[in-house]
């Protein structure tokens, strides 16, 4: 058995000498107490609450870890079970983030199509039907996840939320390819567009045609996996945090009712949230007394992970410390705990693959998740998701995160 992380108890309080209450974006020239930034994480763990919708056992802490993997990477998605609660919490976030000047949604549920081939439903085209201008500008069909974005460009100093529901019922790539590449670079890939006098969208005289995907635009998709949808590729599932849902039998109340909306938030919150996704380096500047721990166990976790074609790289390895950085000022201190909020989110949605090449790693995360009390894991989630999937690879020779 291969023994490639220890749980750790580790304290979490900064260790380097700079003040952990203050933390500054240059970008923006903001200052946000990291005691802030936990006040506004824990006042949407609280309005989901007070919205009857109500995670408990292992996924206590998922409305805090999801708000923080927004902040770290601003993109990420939900599967497991239908019916578990998926778009209830994403919708949840775009109601917590509140209305604009004019009363609308600052979020968008938009039901993802199987005919979504290519990136027009998302950011429209050039329509040859439509008049051009005076001189000469073609006019574009907007499709409405585009003019949600331009609003949502047009309004800076709110965070904005697009919400990709049942993502995987077309090939993802096909049509989410060139937001996905926007995310992750800053590269201009949205359509710079403006309503011209005539009621048609163009992009303005002598303006560039393309400009970066707006910094306050979150995205969530939420995914059910059946004979209907498409499995996601590992470039997609390596730029997001991906949370399983799934209910156990204790967690089913009969008493429970129907959610309502989550409360909203207010202006000041969404600077907090702001600065603090714009500091990249956050986590680095300031870092955890408990990050040289983490970063170890992870190394060795990438070695066990090598001999098998699963090793990760730089990307998951940076945005880990972020995530962790995040969930400390969250709340959520605990080394072992955020260890396991990271395997989970970015690790183990990554395998896939035969009982020859996975068992013995399975074999290995539970033994080692589960710690001496499997009454008490040392890490819960990733033992009862790693449990899981060694009992489907031995039943069925192959396994994947998603199910």
């Amino acid at each position: 058995m291969a023994d490639f992380f220890s749980p750790s108890s580790s304290p979490t309080t900064p260790d380097d000498g700079v003040p952990p209450s203050l933390f500054v974006t240059p970008e923006i020239g903001s200052v946000v107490e990291v005691s802030a930034l936990s006040t506004v994480i824990n006042e949407f763990s609280s309005a989901v609450d007070a919205a009857g919708l109500r995670f408990l056992g292992a996924n206590a802490e998922l409305p805090r870890a999801l708000l923080a993997s927004l902040v770290a990477k601003r993109f990420a998605i939900l599967t497991g079970l239908s019916g578990s609660g998926k778009t209830l919490l994403a919708r949840a976030v775009g109601q917590w983030l509140g209305a604009d000047e004019n009363g609308g949604k600052r979020y968008l549920v938009v039901p993802v199509r199987p005919d979504w081939t290519s990136p027009e439903p998302l950011l429209g085209y050039e329509d040859a039907l439509l008049p051009p201008s005076m001189d000469g500008r073609r006019a574009w069909f907007v499709p409405e996840v585009l003019r949600f974005i331009l609003e949502a460009s047009r309004d800076p100093e709110r965070l904005w939320l697009l919400v990709l529901d049942e993502m995987n019922l077309a090939y993802v790539e096909r049509y989410f390819a060139d937001v996905l590449s926007g995310l992750e670079s800053g590269e201009a890939v949205l359509p710079n567009l403006r309503l011209d006098h005539d009621g048609y969208w163009r992009i303005p005289v002598g303006g560039e045609p393309k400009v970066a995907l707006p910094a306050n635009l979150l995205i969530v998709g939420t995914v059910n996996v059946d004979e209907t949808t498409y499995q996601f590729s590992p470039k997609v599932l390596d730029r997001a945090f991906s949370f399983e849902f799934r209910v156990a039998s204790s967690e089913l109340d009969g008493e429970a009712r129907r959610p309502t909306e989550a409360a909203p938030t207010s202006k000041g919150h969404h600077t907090t949230l702001l600065v603090a996704c714009a500091d990249d380096d956050l986590h680095i500047d300031h870092p955890l007394s408990s990050a040289h721990t983490i970063a170890e166990q992870l190394r060795d976790l990438h070695e066990q992970l090598s001999p098998i074609g699963f090793e990760f790289g730089h990307r998951t390895f940076f945005e880990a410390g972020r995530f962790a950085w995040l969930l400390d000022a969250a709340g959520i201190a605990d080394p072992d705990v955020a260890l396991d909020w990271i395997v989970m989110t970015k690790i183990l949605p990554r395998l896939h693959g035969s009982r020859r090449q996975l068992e013995t790693f399975l074999e290995d995360l539970v033994v080692t998740s589960t710690g001496p009390d499997p009454d008490k894991p040392v890490m819960p989630l990733t033992a009862r998701k790693a449990s899981r999937m060694l009992e489907l690879v031995r039943a069925n020779q192959f396994v994947s995160f998603a199910e």
